[in-house]
């Protein structure tokens, strides 16, 4: 999905703090959830929790702003925990602070059309789900999706509208995808800082020493304490700071924290490559680095499939268009097999023999037809040939061009991928039109029409031109 980002953060965190603290909720301009109505909080709290707010710094999660209500207003926070402290039928422990397991994961009742409020308690179309209640029209600051009501200045999976996701190591804030700052520090404005150590945010956002002195421990000083390291006017402990791990300027990630000067995945996260991951509810790493759940979701570290989908081993697989398991779980159709409607079938311009797909013009164990064997001579344009005289390469006993051939693209070995062909040695993406000669007005966007001799037929190339 493409994501918005914020190019003035300052100025729309600044409008959510006057919002939030002044704003009157009775007008829509309002922000989520401040409808005393729809949340049964009194307008007298709600200003009450948006002024308080208004002079935290942003956490060290991310999930708000200097001078911003984290949760753009207490109303909405107060009514999650009810929900999650007193629903129906909900039971087991979530990740998630909120969320209640009704049996099949976990859920948030405040937004759940199939638990709003509690488990079970289901809202019948038209309604939506609005702040845990079954509701014709959403409270007002919230938005539609679905039959869902969501606050999209901060959920990060709607965020700024129903469509935008932010990344997993982003947050929402006021509507855009914000970069998460590590654990132990706070972000000031647009960046994150540590305000032990920085000199400009030095014990609180915008509070800088004077020229000449330096920060440490929060503290405006003449100089560094012991056990930390003077970076520029800055005095971080480099064994636990994550803008300065191990040495100055050693930054680690938004899902990482600093220890004894490494940096290194947070609680609940495991590393898989690059990246820290929690096990337990990602689907794309779901109980291990390598259980991908496709379109299905990750509880307990155990993919829960979609209905469209069928549990393979610990993922979940298209069995009708899954080319590794095609009609049934692990039924490979081989590098350049496709799987259509369940059945394996090769990509075009290459032939099934036995089980595998092969190009019948330089195969030697299948030249010209299924199972002809050239008996160690190479094979070119299907027939066993003494040599390779008059073609333009030989890779292994084949007669080739590598500048057309997907198995050998640009060089021997080079395998194109199956929804590919080879055009001047460079592997291409092509669709098939429905056109039977070229020009062709299905090729835009980039692609042109080819008469591509190996697919014999003609074909939408992803190229500058034919070759």
């Amino acid at each position: 999905m493409t994501k918005r980002r914020s190019v003035r953060w300052m100025g729309v965190l600044s409008s959510m703090v006057w919002l939030g603290a002044c704003g009157d909720p009775g007008e829509a301009g309002g922000t989520a959830g401040t409808d005393s109505s729809s949340s049964g909080t009194s307008g007298s709290a709600t200003a009450t929790d948006a002024t308080m707010s208004a002079s935290a710094s942003v956490s060290a999660t991310g999930n708000s702003a200097s001078g911003a209500d984290s949760s753009s207003s207490g109303v909405a926070s107060d009514a999650t925990t009810m929900a999650g402290s007193s629903s129906s039928g909900g039971g087991g422990d979530c990740a998630v602070a909120g969320q209640i397991d009704c049996g099949g994961g976990c859920i948030d009742p405040q937004i759940d059309p199939d638990n709003c409020g509690g488990c079970g308690e289901a809202c019948v179309e038209p309604q939506v789900c609005s702040l845990g209640g079954c509701a014709d029209t959403c409270a007002r600051g919230l938005v539609q999706c679905g039959q869902s009501c969501i606050d999209v200045s901060q959920d990060h999976d709607h965020c700024g509208s129903c469509e935008n996701s932010c990344d997993a190591d982003e947050n929402c804030v006021a509507g855009n995808c914000v970069p998460g700052c590590p654990v132990g520090t706070t972000m000031c404005g647009l960046e994150c800082v540590s305000t032990d150590s920085d000199a400009q945010h030095c014990g609180a956002c915008d509070n800088p020493c004077a020229e000449g002195q330096v920060c440490g421990g929060g503290v405006c000083l003449d100089a560094c304490p012991d056990g930390t390291v003077q970076c520029g006017s800055d005095c971080p402990d480099v064994s636990i700071d994550p803008l300065h791990c191990g040495s100055c300027g050693g930054v680690c990630s938004a899902d990482q924290v600093c220890q004894a000067g490494n940096c290194e995945c947070g609680p609940g996260l495991d590393a898989c490559g690059q990246g820290c991951f929690d096990l337990q509810n990602d689907p794309n790493h779901c109980g291990d680095c390598d259980t991908d759940c496709g379109d299905g979701t990750c509880t307990a570290g155990v993919c829960d499939c979609p209905a469209n989908l069928e549990p393979c081993g610990n993922g979940c697989a298209d069995l009708q268009n899954d080319p590794n398991n095609c009609g049934a779980c692990n039924n490979d159709c081989g590098p350049q097999g496709l799987c259509n409607a369940g059945d394996c079938e090769c990509a075009p311009g290459f032939t099934l023999c036995g089980d595998t797909c092969v190009n019948l013009a330089n195969d030697p164990g299948n030249c010209g037809d299924c199972f002809v064997d050239c008996m160690g001579d190479p094979c070119g344009a299907g027939n066993c040939q003494p040599d390779c005289d008059g073609f333009p390469d030989q890779c292994g006993d084949s007669c080739t061009d590598v500048d057309t051939d997907p198995l050998n693209c640009g060089e021997c070995g080079n395998d194109c991928n199956v929804d590919q062909v080879c055009i001047n040695g460079d592997c291409r993406d092509y669709t098939l039109p429905a056109c039977n000669m070229c020009p062709c007005d299905e090729c835009n966007g980039g692609d042109v029409c080819c008469d591509v001799a190996f697919l014999e037929d003609i074909a939408c190339v992803n190229a500058n031109d034919c070759g």
